[in-house]
């Protein structure tokens, strides 16, 4: 007879952050909103608030994860700085082909600063590998998009001097992506990959992490507007009962 696996066990500050994420949609203040009706406007603004968090906790349950490998080095949210030249070359529509060729000469602190989600140094493939973490829910406008392939293009180019400039690490493979975590992404297809890829590519159990993630966070979420609407229902009874003199 088979058995059911066990669930898989959250990076501790996953934990923590989910527990700090509902403490503050427990407490967070009912704003006014003119389309939405009185009764709803606290489950209203939880939700709105919780859906606002989901990335950061995606991006914390795939980074945490990936630091679980040893021979992975993560970075994140790393200041990468992108010189004007670099720029240039890509805006110069040099072609894929030829930036896919070409590496540029990095200096740290020089140029325009980008902050990639996740940076990944892995040794067995002697790679450095830029990820953006997204939702993936809804594709962005056209002009977030086109700033996004040219920051990605600019982290390819640089990725290979950064590594050696900033780590001490000589790595022959390079690449620069968006992981839409549920697949919906506006940028070229050869600037994404997918969280199944990403599993196969490190070797670690990236989409049970982030799929107890979502059943951890959508539980505790449950139960909190489960909470908050016995709280408006009591209060509602009570500001309704007829207040009895007890001296006529």
């Amino acid at each position: 007879m088979p058995f059911d696996k066990p669930p898989v066990s959250l990076p501790k500050p996953v934990t923590d952050l989910m527990a700090r994420t509902i403490k503050r949609l427990r407490h967070l203040p009912v704003q006014p909103d003119p389309i939405v009706p009185s009764e709803y406007r606290r489950p209203y603004g939880v939700i709105m608030s919780a859906v606002r968090s989901d990335g950061q906790l995606l991006e914390t349950a795939v980074s945490e994860t990936l630091k679980s490998s040893p021979r992975l080095i993560v970075l994140r949210t790393p200041s990468i700085y992108i010189p004007a030249e670099v720029d240039q070359f890509v805006i110069s529509a040099a072609g894929k082909a030829a930036m896919l060729q070409s590496d540029l000469h990095y200096e740290h602190g020089k140029g325009r600063k980008v902050t990639p989600d996740t940076v990944v140094v892995d040794e067995d493939r002697e790679a450095i590998d830029f990820l953006e973490l997204k939702r993936g829910r809804a594709k962005t406008d056209a002009g977030k998009t086109r700033q996004t392939e040219r920051d990605l293009l600019c982290q390819r180019l640089v990725a290979k001097s950064f590594a050696k400039e900033r780590l001490n690490i000589d790595v022959t493979t390079t690449t620069a992506c968006v992981c839409a975590i549920h697949g919906c992404s506006a940028v070229s297809p050869d600037l994404q990959v997918s969280l199944a890829e990403l599993e196969e590519r490190y070797g670690v159990n990236l989409l049970s992490v982030v799929e107890r993630t979502y059943t951890e966070f959508g539980r505790q979420l449950s139960e909190l507007l489960f909470e908050q609407s016995l709280e408006d229902d009591m209060a509602k009874l009570l500001a309704g009962l007829e207040v009895v003199d007890p001296n006529p």
